[in-house]
């Protein structure tokens, strides 16, 4: 393959899973946003509990997790924070990642609360399970990706 396709090719890729994480995360954190209360629900019936802090952390998720998604969604277009949102939106993927799968081992029947409460949301929710596993790993290889191509390059040392 010609370097000049292989670089298109990337570069496609490269701007697909940022339209596709963007798309995501703003969609999912803007009815969250509007209604934290509904959101600190959704992340207690995880009932997941912090060494140390016990479920103290919930609210403090609930109100600043939503934003946070939505900042990183937002640069994720701009150069000088693309490789920073990227790496955040990765790190926020293993912990759903680790959240729900915590929840399937110990047999939960409960919504993912991946979009809120709202109406749109409650069509969108699905229950966790290994399907929401694979979509939330789908998405941290998305991030990676993206992460990975803001990387700058090494430099190449000739002796």
């Amino acid at each position: 393959m010609h370097r000049n396709l292989r670089d298109q090719i990337l570069t496609g890729m490269d701007w697909g899973f940022r339209l596709l994480l963007a798309g995501m995360f703003l969609y999912a954190a803007w009815p969250k946003m509007l209604d934290p209360g509904a959101f600190a629900k959704a992340i207690t019936n995880y009932r997941f509990s912090m060494p140390l802090i016990g479920q103290d952390y919930v609210y403090a998720a609930a109100i600043l997790m939503p934003p946070l998604e939505a900042v990183c969604a937002i640069s994720l277009f701009m150069s000088r924070f693309r490789r920073g949102a990227a790496l955040l939106l990765s790190v926020m993927l293993v912990i759903f990642i680790v959240m729900i799968t915590q929840a399937v081992l110990r047999g939960f029947n409960i919504d993912c609360g991946c979009f809120g409460a709202s109406t749109t949301a409650s069509a969108l929710a699905s229950k966790v399970g290994w399907q929401k596993i694979l979509e939330n790993t789908g998405l941290l290889v998305a991030a990676v990706f993206v992460y990975l191509r803001a990387c700058p390059p090494k430099p190449k040392y000739k002796l």
